[in-house]
């Protein structure tokens, strides 16, 4: 593999993002990024801690070695921990302390996917079981008659709730990704259930697609987010996957057609659409790169790669080159738009790293890689 690819991974398992060192309290945690300015980590952050468990899945199919299991281990134990201990995911902890009381139904799904994931790895029943806990409890709870789910709950009242103050607050299209876990548990206990609420979250999509293709972020809102549109898409890329609802696919095709409309020169395409946000952001990028990685494969053409090379070309320039362990090889957040303008925020983030990170194998290796064999590595 490149450069680019052995300093992300490197980066990954070595820079401290995630706690590897069993004699600390929180080993198997991933911190949410690592801000330069302050030469510091910032909180934990269970969700993204799911993704990684689901990293070192994928890094182990490509390696076969026995540190991604124990890595994935420790980053399980870690999120049941939580669980167990506050009753459910909470948003994140910083100085041994949680920084909110409340649980995100998306997280828990993460979190959910990362167990499963483990599960997959080392045929341990407790993890497969634990993961249908969280998913019992996000049906039960969060999960809404029209296939919506409820954005939050204060685990010290445990009412459920949402608010206008900040996006993810909100029922949005960011919860068709919730459909992915709920597919995958399907497929090891080939119970209906799972797959019919799967599919009633996907459905969801007709109330957030736009005639043009692009995906609103909530329902009565005309603000575009390309970050909660590729969450929605990954829902329903692995969706078809199972289900082979050609539905999902034209859904897919509509949007994917409205972001290749998007791209600007330099390959990039704007974070948020009719919105006030100025930002041009890796991690979205890293996922429509993959997407459109899988759509080709799954269509057997190459419709997208030109537009995935212009994509490529503009990611690849967030990525840090630094003497620093704690930066090399990881991927900046984004450049936002300042009053001097185009500025880089000196944030290596952690899940644009574990998203680049795939998008750049995928690439690399575009002509060898199957869509049946990599979409069951999609996180």
């Amino acid at each position: 593999m490149t450069n680019s690819f052995q300093d992300l991974k490197n980066w990954l398992l070595s820079s401290g993002i995630f706690i590897s060192q069993t004699d600390k309290k929180n080993f198997g945690g991933v911190h949410s990024y690592f801000d330069e300015k302050s030469d510091e980590f910032s909180f934990l952050y269970p969700e993204i801690t799911g993704y990684f468990i689901s990293t070192m899945k994928f890094l182990n199919s490509l390696e076969n070695d026995i540190k991604y299991s124990q890595y994935a281990k420790y980053s399980s134990d870690w999120l049941i921990g939580i669980y167990e201990k506050h009753g459910s995911i909470i948003q994140g902890i910083k100085s041994e302390k949680p920084i909110s009381n409340l649980s995100y139904s998306f997280d828990l799904a993460i979190c959910a996917k990362g167990l499963l994931d483990y599960y997959e790895m080392s045929k341990n029943s407790y993890y497969l079981n634990f993961a249908k806990k969280i998913l019992d409890n996000l049906s039960d709870q969060y999960l809404q008659s029209d296939g919506s789910l409820m954005p939050y709950k204060d685990v010290k009242t445990n009412l459920l709730n949402e608010s206008n103050e900040v996006w993810y607050k909100q029922k949005g299209c960011l919860h068709i990704k919730v459909a992915i876990p709920f597919f995958q548990i399907y497929k090891y206990l080939n119970d209906d259930t799972f797959l019919q609420i799967g599919n009633r979250i996907c459905n969801k999509i007709s109330d957030f697609q736009n005639s043009d293709g692009s995906i609103r972020l909530h329902e009565t809102s005309n603000i575009v987010n390309l970050h909660t549109m590729c969450y929605a898409l990954e829902g329903l890329v692995y969706g078809y996957h199972i289900t082979k609802n050609e539905i999902y696919l034209k859904n897919i095709l509509k949007a994917l057609d409205w972001c290749m409309n998007q791209i600007l020169e330099d390959g990039s395409i704007n974070l948020w659409h009719n919105s006030k946000y100025n930002s041009k952001s890796a991690y979205p990028i890293a996922q429509l790169i993959r997407i459109l990685i899988l759509i080709d494969k799954l269509e057997l053409e190459i419709q997208f790669k030109s537009k995935i090379n212009n994509l490529y070309n503009f990611l690849i320039t967030l990525q840090a080159s630094h003497s620093s362990q704690k930066i090399n090889g990881g991927f900046y957040e984004e450049f936002y738009k300042s009053l001097f303008g185009w500025k880089k925020r000196l944030r290596i983030n952690s899940w644009t790293s574990m998203f680049a990170l795939q998008s750049i194998y995928w690439y690399e290796n575009y002509d060898e890689i199957t869509f049946e064999e990599q979409i069951n590595f999609l996180y």
